[in-house]
């Protein structure tokens, strides 16, 4: 696979990337998804395209990938984006996400509670254009998606009303996945199913929310850790 490196929205060029997802049973970040209490959606894993350019950023990309709970415990942040090494600009390539996400407040003892899963199961860069996005969704990707919620598992899921109306909402009606959507879905609003607990949040590439937003949400996933079984 070549290394694309233009800024088109696509599946990212990087062979040792789209290795290590399509190597997952359920393409995640972090914990592994069946072993995790709180599951962070997300739409795609982007990266900046040149990121690839940088062999020894990769290797801690990789790192990452292969063993999402014991690089945050061994280096104090959740994701490489973070490592002051980080090469690029802060402002693009999936880094905002990861930035607020840290407004949170977890830190290294969560990161086994701790999983990221998005729509996508693979790699991304570039911004999202909705047409490319349907061109890439994966049908069996989303089923297995549907089967870690619909398990009804004690876990705290974290989902977005962006990502809930612009993009799941259309999988249902397009695809008849995430039936397990509630039909509307406010911030701050909880949908159980089984002993999951399905919870409307900000998103964290957003510039709409303040920092208190996410400080509560906070709150909301160590209240749950503290209380899960």
């Amino acid at each position: 696979m070549s290394q694309v490196l233009s800024h088109q929205y696509g599946r990212h060029g990087s062979t040792v990337l789209n290795e290590i997802f399509a190597l997952q049973q359920i393409p995640h970040q972090g914990q592994e998804p069946r072993k995790a209490q709180v599951v962070f959606f997300g739409l795609d894993a982007n990266y900046s395209p040149e990121i690839s350019k940088y062999p020894d950023f990769m290797a801690k990309i990789s790192e990452y990938h292969e063993d999402g709970v014991g690089f945050w415990k061994k280096y104090g942040v959740h994701h490489p984006f973070l490592l002051d090494s980080y090469p690029l600009k802060k402002n693009t390539g999936g880094v905002p996400y990861h930035r607020k996400f840290t407004w949170l407040g977890l830190d290294k003892a969560y990161a086994e509670k701790v999983t990221f899963i998005e729509i996508l199961p693979f790699p991304t860069t570039g911004r999202t254009i909705p047409s490319k996005f349907w061109s890439l969704f994966d049908l069996d990707h989303a089923k297995n998606i549907d089967s870690l919620i619909l398990s009804g598992e004690s876990r705290l899921v974290i989902l977005s009303k962006s990502l809930f109306s612009e993009y799941m909402q259309e999988a249902r009606r397009k695809h008849n996945v995430f039936t397990w959507l509630p039909t509307e879905f406010c911030l701050g609003e909880m949908k159980r199913i089984g002993k999951t607990l399905i919870y409307g949040a900000p998103h964290f590439s957003s510039t709409n929310y303040k920092k208190s937003v996410f400080e509560s949400l906070g709150t909301e996933v160590r209240k749950f850790c503290e209380n899960a079984p």
